[in-house]
């Protein structure tokens, strides 16, 4: 038995080495970092106060790192929407999975309102910026108006197969229907945003949803 056996009789395992992060592992973590810092500097003061430097330091980093990585506050903010429409559609697809016409609608809009309660941090820092986009924030502007296209044209397509399959009352005007599903959802969001308190969306949903099955001619 040698004297180091005698000295140390039981031998502790060595600890792995922890993996070293990759660059772009690196990039990705402070980008989200960064993100949230935004959303939360959003809520607390709006758009126009926020700026590249208080989000870099409330991130943890350097006042210049948010500046160096998305070269201008319009930059970042239209980072920050495709970041948030990725998380949407991810959570839209697992919650509508292959359902088609009217469930997929009424699906989606279980989607609605579930993210708004799971991610009310999230909607508020999102729909502040998109409302606040409107006069100001051009990238932001083009990506919403992209993305609403985007949000009618998948529902005016499940209403109308729906009424290809019979199971949606074919009187039903699918582009007025897409439309006014997305006024309901972004009208009351904002209700909601100004006045949190006088507004029952768990109330306001169930009265869609009615009214949703109503318009299709399905019986509640």
């Amino acid at each position: 038995m040698t004297k180091s056996q005698v000295a140390n009789p039981i031998q502790k395992p060595k600890k792995p080495r922890s993996r070293r992060r990759t660059q772009a592992e690196r990039t990705a973590l402070s980008d989200a970092r960064m993100f949230d810092a935004a959303m939360q500097l959003i809520v607390e003061q709006g758009t126009h106060a926020t700026t590249l430097k208080s989000v870099g330091e409330r991130a943890g980093y350097s006042r210049g790192l948010a500046s160096s990585r998305f070269g201008s506050k319009d930059a970042l903010f239209g980072q920050l929407v495709l970041h948030f429409n990725t998380s949407w559609t991810r959570e839209l697809a697992n919650k509508v999975g292959e359902q088609g016409g009217a469930q997929a609608c009424l699906a989606a809009l279980s989607a609605v309102e579930g993210f708004l309660s799971s991610h009310s941090g999230y909607m508020k820092a999102m729909y502040i910026l998109w409302f606040e986009s409107i006069s100001s924030h051009n990238d932001v502007r083009r990506h919403l108006a992209a993305y609403h296209q985007i949000y009618r044209s998948d529902i005016a397509h499940w209403v109308e197969e729906g009424m290809a399959s019979g199971e949606i009352d074919k009187s039903v005007d699918a582009q007025s229907y897409a439309f006014g599903f997305c006024s309901f959802i972004f009208g009351t969001i904002y209700q909601w945003l100004v006045a949190p308190e006088s507004v029952d969306l768990a109330k306001e949903f169930t009265s869609f949803r009615t009214s949703t099955k109503a318009t299709f001619g399905i019986a509640d």
